[in-house]
């Protein structure tokens, strides 16, 4: 049985993962594997796979330690994660231990950085992630993120002047909004929002793999079902969190070396170390509408907004059902 499996969502930038290889420590050749999920253009694909094979100098070698799988542009980065787990369901890859999802610029402190790049002066190292998850059976999910992890929370914003993701449908009319700016600053939650559960921004994190494909293995549609618009995987990062989140297991933040189960025990940490380990996230009322209703649904629901985005909603699903 395979150790790692490492999961490289790629579009157009498999040189970046390639040039910061370097930054994985204690990569087995014989027990793990490197996975390149491509959706990138047709024009482009053969020079991104001739780019994926200068992994040989890590001695890496296609068809036993290196795969480059060509699929459909869906979903982002997190229709490589579903596509991959499809794959192990459906027999075509052999289940490893843990699963590693990457997106193709995560090791990358040079290019592309923002919240989904692995922080400086950290150590991405394969024995001791194995090591943590031997240590403590009870964790499931390990993760090295600049921000911490984040808090999905449900939004309770309903007044016109301040309707969350209202107008322009993206989190900068939240964060442009001075008070609840000063709110995510302090720590503090909006009232009435409920705190539902975590996430890794960007989806790169490690996890023993069964935790995903046992759920699946009875919601196979959902592998293969939606748009793959922004909104639906604006959505799909969060449900990915909650599937793993309800499973009850640990999350290790292997930067602080700090492991807890739920919001609560968290803030706790949070609250007496006066670390800061996390940061809040607030629903989009009108993508959770189309897209995550099956996680809460909100009413009142915001009939103007998704007025304003169902053109969309509906051009999205034909470009996907003709793809």
């Amino acid at each position: 049985m395979d150790r790692y499996h490492i999961v490289v969502s790629n579009y157009n930038r498999i040189e970046s993962f390639v040039d910061n290889f370097h930054r994985i420590n204690n990569f087995n050749k014989n027990s793990d594997k490197v996975y390149v999920m491509d959706c990138s253009p047709e024009e482009t694909w053969e020079k991104q796979l001739e780019q994926t094979k200068m992994l040989s100098k890590y001695g890496l070698m296609f068809n036993s330690n290196l795969f480059f799988i060509r699929r459909r542009n869906w979903n982002l980065n997190h229709g490589a994660q579903l596509d991959y787990i499809k794959a192990i369901i459906d027999g075509h890859i052999a289940k490893p231990t843990y699963t590693a999802f990457v997106q193709e610029h995560y090791f990358d402190l040079n290019n592309y950085v923002k919240e989904d790049t692995i922080p400086e002066n950290s150590s991405y190292d394969l024995d001791l992630i194995e090591a943590k998850f031997s240590e403590d059976r009870e964790v499931g999910c390990v993760f090295l993120a600049r921000n911490g992890i984040r808090v999905s929370l449900t939004n309770p914003v309903i007044s016109k002047k301040h309707f969350l993701w209202g107008d322009e449908n993206t989190v900068a009319n939240f964060y442009k909004n001075s008070v609840y700016k000063d709110m995510v600053t302090q720590g503090l939650t909006l009232k009435g929002a409920n705190k539902r559960c975590f996430f890794i921004d960007g989806g790169n994190f490690i996890i023993k793999t069964d935790l995903y494909v046992n759920w699946f293995n009875s919601r196979k549609h959902l592998l293969v079902k939606g748009d793959g618009s922004y909104a639906f995987c604006h959505v799909w990062e969060i449900r990915l969190g909650c599937i793993l989140y309800k499973q009850n297991i640990k999350w290790l933040d292997i930067k602080n070396n700090i492991s807890y189960k739920n919001v609560e025990e968290l803030y706790e940490i949070q609250n007496s170390s006066c670390l800061s380990l996390s940061k809040q996230w607030y629903d989009n009322r009108v993508w959770f509408f189309f897209y995550g209703r099956d996680m809460i649904n909100y009413l009142p629901f915001p009939l103007k907004y998704i007025r304003k985005y169902l053109r969309e909603y509906i051009r999205n699903y034909f470009a996907i059902s003709s793809a």
